[in-house]
């Protein structure tokens, strides 16, 4: 018990610490992840409902992939020149109006282009977040800031999924008769208003100039440049093993399961209460095993959960396995993204984010547009397979990659001639 006071104590301090523009940051990104949580267990459904095939879902949500990765670099260099709060701004604006016309059409190409235009927006929004917050922290506070950013992320995904489950019911309930279409409809057109509103308080950081990191030191030389290689193959494998499973997971529970939309989203919610939780103290237990131990063994400890999610016909255990697998395999993501804004020269770190961004959403993208053909001619048990495959693999590289190198804040074990250098977990599912 005495531990974790020691670690609720230590996170209250450094909470304090947090800045005015980070604390408007966070804010902003509940809003928008609030709407995330909704469109995640409802827009598939809502996709469904509307006379698509999976075959179709797997590509629209390859093209929000797709936006993703192609703004990544032109959000890396605008992040740098013209500042990361417009950037921000500009992200929030594009996602809530792609959201909103989303939420409008069943035209195919519509939603297509829509889907790409959103991916854009969450390219700008996402990219942008970290070398923010960054600027706006110190070494003292930094590694809590990110993981509180990352558990804001998924608090409001908490929210937004039993938000998004129970709203379809709520409006049936009041207005007999209305179609369970219609009901989708109006929730993610609520959602995507919410996502607009996230400029309000990124409105009030406040205008201050911003310096073009680009400018502020010497391009990295090529031993930092391929010390990053090891990460972006990891997102890539990352990002190819996600995009097999998780767009599809709330249709896996509803046709697997027959799980209505409101039970998705008590589901997808307590996920995210876990993973929250995991994240907050993420910073204690890498400081005592370390960072890239943490996160490789996470990464492993969740591929016997992934397999027993493609052979289970029992809700109960299905759930668990989601839940577990889940909390594993995204807990070390704060800790990633603090390793990477620390580890590279402030003229690489929007860019070093947007070529994760990049190889992720491409992994992504190609798996996602895969796996609906995938699922309509067997199922949903071969993707997990192949996603614990992908995940595996993608652990013992980074691993083998990064063992060898002290890390920034955990107890050092080499040599002395060994420190001053530093490596880092893996990239989120």
């Amino acid at each position: 018990m005495r531990a974790l006071r020691d670690v609720i104590h230590d996170f209250l301090d450094a909470a304090r610490l947090f800045s005015r523009p980070a604390r408007f940051y966070l804010l902003a990104e509940f809003l928008i992840w609030t709407a995330h949580g909704v469109y995640s267990v409802l827009f598939n459904l809502y996709l469904v409902e509307a006379g698509f095939p999976e075959s179709f879902v797997g590509r629209a949500v390859s093209m929000n992939a797709i936006g993703v990765a192609v703004a990544a670099s032109p959000a890396g260099i605008l992040a740098e020149r013209w500042g990361r709060r417009r950037s921000l701004m500009l992200g929030a604006v594009l996602e809530g109006i792609g959201h909103i016309l989303r939420a409008t059409t069943v035209h195919g190409p519509t939603l297509l282009a829509t889907g790409f235009v959103v991916g854009v927006g969450q390219s700008f929004f996402q990219i942008a977040a970290a070398p923010f917050l960054s600027e706006h922290s110190t070494t003292r506070e930094r590694t809590h800031l990110f993981s509180t950013f990352f558990a804001a992320a998924l608090v409001a995904g908490v929210v937004g999924s039993a938000v998004g489950g129970a709203i379809p019911r709520g409006i049936e309930a009041l207005w007999p008769g209305v179609t369970l279409f219609t009901s989708y409809r109006a929730t993610l057109l609520g959602a995507a208003v919410l996502a607009m509103c996230s400029i309000v308080p990124l409105g009030q950081i406040g205008g201050g100039r911003e310096s073009a990191l680009a400018n502020e030191t010497p391009i990295p030389n090529r031993e930092q440049a391929r010390a990053l290689a090891p990460v972006a193959i990891n997102a890539l494998l990352i990002g190819m093993g996600a995009g097999l499973v998780i767009p599809f997971m709330n249709l896996y529970f509803k046709d697997r399961f027959g799980c209505s939309s409101a039970k998705i989203g008590t589901i997808f919610s307590i996920a995210q209460i876990f993973t929250a939780t995991a994240s907050l103290l993420g910073p204690a237990i890498a400081r005592r095993f370390g960072k890239l131990r943490t996160a490789t063994a996470s990464q492993l400890l969740s591929l016997p959960f992934l397999v027993t999610l493609g052979a289970e016909r029992r809700i109960e255990v299905a759930a668990v396995s989601f839940w577990a697998r889940a909390t594993l395999m995204q807990a070390s993501t704060p800790l990633v993204q603090t390793f990477i804004m620390e580890a590279m020269p402030p003229a690489l770190r929007a860019r070093a984010t947007s070529t994760i961004n990049l190889v992720w959403n491409i992994g992504w993208a190609v798996s996602a547009a895969g796996a609906g053909l995938i699922i309509e001619k067997f199922g949903f048990a071969t993707p997990f397979y192949l996603t614990a495959g992908l995940y595996g693999i993608a652990a013992i590289l980074f691993w083998r990659a990064y063992h060898g190198m002290p890390e920034l804040g955990a107890e050092v074990r080499l040599s002395e001639e060994a420190k001053g250098r530093r490596g880092e977990g893996t990239i989120p599912d």
